[in-house]
């Protein structure tokens, strides 16, 4: 780690605990948001972004363990997604956080779509950074699965993605935040937030994200039940992964980093029936 890495690193973690506190604060004495609503609203929005772009600068050039990083994953969405079902449902129900059950046929053509629009939105993000030689970042490569191991993995990754990023961004946050904000307002907010969180990706890449988060927005929000934008969230991720990986990545620049640094033990090129 590099001493401007460390330094930007510092700074990320110092602006955001200030930030934290301001937007929960002003959520609690301006809008008189329940006091649990207002931490977790704000661990959304500004601790969990800058806590991923803190670590940006740290593990930028280093060499990333993918097994490791999955599970650290896995737990985390988890986590998040069963800390956000606790809070968010405690009145309601369920149907607080939209998860409100639709007729098969519409869940289907509503995830169909999203899936589409998503993949349209990767496309046309990746001539531009083809047209503009903003490859995609090492880190995001390297994270890509490589192994039948790891793909069965990453598919784990990709549900706990799907599932706790959902309730959080979309069905708690829009919910919570709207009656201050209103509806299109906390829906950008939250497609922001959830950009950030994906630092790793690079300043394309978390533009990407939040436009893909505000297209799930408008799913969740269109269709009445947040259940379409899980499904299609989950497919994604599966789709941008696994079966279609680098294919949907930007060409690298001459020079550029290997895509797979680590070293591979006999056991990961192993098939998959042994």
């Amino acid at each position: 780690m590099t001493r401007e890495g460390a330094t930007a690193s510092r700074r990320a973690s110092w602006f955001g605990a200030a930030l934290f506190w301001a937007v929960q604060l002003t959520l609690l004495l301006g809008f008189g948001v329940p006091l649990l609503d207002t931490v977790l609203v704000a661990a959304l929005a500004v601790a969990v972004p800058a806590l991923a772009l803190a670590q940006v600068p740290l593990i930028d050039e280093a060499e990333v363990e993918r097994m490791p990083a999955y599970w650290g994953s896995i737990v985390t969405l988890w986590f998040l997604g069963s800390l956000t079902w606790l809070v968010g449902a405690r009145d309601g129900g369920g149907a607080a956080l939209g998860v409100i059950a639709i007729d098969p046929g519409a869940l289907a053509v509503w995830t169909v779509g999203l899936v589409v629009a998503a993949f349209a939105i990767i496309l046309v993000f990746r001539e531009i950074a083809t047209r503009s030689s903003a490859p995609d970042t090492p880190l995001l490569r390297q994270l890509l699965p490589r192994t039948p191991r790891e793909r069965g993995v990453f598919a784990l990754l990709s549900l706990a993605a799907g599932v706790g990023e959902e309730l959080a961004y979309r069905g708690y946050f829009i919910t919570v935040v709207a009656p201050a904000l209103g509806t299109v307002g906390a829906a950008v907010v939250s497609s922001i937030a959830f950009g950030l969180v994906h630092a790793y990706q690079g300043p394309l890449g978390m533009l990407r994200t939040s436009l893909m988060g505000g297209l799930l927005a408008w799913g969740f929000l269109a269709s009445g039940s947040i259940l379409p934008a899980m499904v299609a969230h989950v497919l994604i991720d599966i789709l941008a992964g696994i079966v279609l990986g680098e294919r949907l990545l930007s060409p690298e620049c001459p020079g550029g980093v290997d895509t797979d640094p680590l070293p591979r033990r006999p056991a990961d090129d192993a098939p998959p029936w042994k």
